[in-house]
């Protein structure tokens, strides 16, 4: 799903839970980490990091362990409630990890959480998102 600029002000205040993934990306980083900060506070709500519902991947660690980010969002929680596994810094160059981990989500699992650079409309990360 493609989010119109219309809609995405609404999104990002009040996101619906169970989803799978989010992609938030753009040249100005403040914009792109504002959003995810509010993203993330509507899925997890203003407790949700203390009580461990919040797995940041940075995507240098990604690279390194690919299974980071499946792993993450088939973790269960201590804590009940809605969890999110935080990619920050995605290339096209983890689209094939990000995709995979994604492809394997079940009602129940983490919302992954992506950020990124400047995504050309041809970038396979994008594309996945989008549809």
């Amino acid at each position: 799903m493609k989010l119109t600029p219309r809609d995405a002000p609404r999104f990002f205040a009040k996101p619906s839970q169970g989803l799978t993934g989010v992609l938030i990306y753009g040249t100005d980083a403040m914009r792109v980490a504002l959003k995810r900060q509010e993203l993330i506070a509507g899925l997890v709500g203003p407790q949700g990091e203390e009580e461990m519902r919040l797995t940041r991947i940075p995507a240098s660690d990604l690279r390194k362990d690919p299974a980071l980010l499946a792993d993450a969002i088939k973790a269960q929680g201590f804590f009940p409630g809605p969890r999110v596994a935080f990619v920050e810094d995605a290339t096209d160059g983890l689209a094939k990890t990000i995709t995979a981990a994604l492809d394997d989500w079940v009602e129940g699992d983490a919302t992954a959480v992506v950020t990124a650079g400047n995504l050309t409309p041809r970038s396979s990360l994008r594309k996945y998102f989008e549809t």
